[in-house]
């Protein structure tokens, strides 16, 4: 049980590390990033980023229901995992989020599909969006939306047919002669049988509550970039917009989502500062009581 502390420590420590490196390198000309920006501009973009980072934040935890999991524990796991997730490449950091909730429920698997139902949800609101931003703004669609589309449209039929081709090879194996390599397609099936368990579990009872949560939030990200299109006056909503989401999706960058990560990973790292220094003093309360 210790070693695994300390190897879970380890990593918590080497993979923030890198991030900080990574943040530290990507933002090294802040002045830049915030070119152009009064007070009433940034208040906006704070006050988005906060909204925004509640609404995942309690999506995240409602998708999390019935785990034995604390709130104050969640908010910093949700602090700590979150910057890394925005920071690091390729979208790798949602590994880190993966293993960090694992670890604190219990079940790695479950943190795992909780994780990626997360992030399907997500990106199904995301397409929602841009669709919609398409129909009303105008603007084109990133040739990335199309392939992320054709991916949740196969995972959608993937999990619609499991469960009945999972009952087919069962059947069909275990009328079958006995041999090492039917034995392990048993237990292989058996294993994607508990994460489409574990899928179903979540997506039938709260999948549609987190897409609109997801909704939610893809809108006051772009409520928030109307504000500021507002007060720059440039009257480009629809290229500001389409350049937003195009990033959101990696297939770009843009200056405003560096803005809103920026913020994001100095707001994140002050509540988990706050409560840890909280958790402190209350130690030392406790301690003298």
């Amino acid at each position: 049980m210790e070693k695994n502390a300390k190897w879970y420590n380890f990593i918590n420590v080497a993979v923030v590390g890198i991030t900080a490196l990574i943040f530290s390198v990507s933002y090294r000309n802040v002045t830049g990033i915030f070119y152009g920006m009064d007070f009433p501009a940034v208040a906006i973009l704070a006050a988005t980023v906060f909204f925004v980072h509640f609404i995942k934040a309690v999506r995240l935890y409602f998708a999390l229901y019935g785990a034995e999991f604390k709130l104050k524990d969640y908010i910093k796991t949700y602090c700590k995992v979150t910057p890394v997730s925005v920071v690091m490449p390729l979208k790798s950091g949602e590994l880190f989020r993966m293993y960090c909730y694992g670890r604190q429920i219990g079940n790695v698997i479950k943190g795992i599909v909780i994780i990626l139902l997360d992030r399907f949800m997500d990106t199904a609101a995301l397409l929602t969006v841009i669709g919609l931003v398409r129909i009303f703004y105008g603007g084109h669609i990133p040739p990335v939306a199309y392939l992320l589309l054709v991916f949740l449209i196969f995972i959608l039929l993937v999990y619609s047919a499991f469960s009945g081709v999972c009952q087919f090879w069962k059947r069909y194996l275990l009328c079958a002669r006995a041999t090492e390599n039917k034995l392990f397609a048993l237990k292989m099936l058996e294993t994607l049988n508990i994460i489409y368990q574990e899928v179903a579990g979540v997506a039938r009872g709260r999948g549609l509550i987190l897409y609109f949560m997801s909704l939610a939030a893809w809108g006051i990200e772009i409520t928030g970039i109307s504000l500021l299109d507002g007060l720059s006056e440039n009257g480009r909503l629809n290229q500001m917009i389409s350049g937003y989401l195009a990033a959101a999706m990696g297939g770009s960058q843009s200056v405003y989502l560096n803005r809103f990560v920026f913020i994001s990973v100095l707001l994140l790292i002050a509540v988990y500062v706050f409560m840890e220094v909280m958790e402190i003093i209350h130690g030392k309360k406790g301690d003298k009581a």
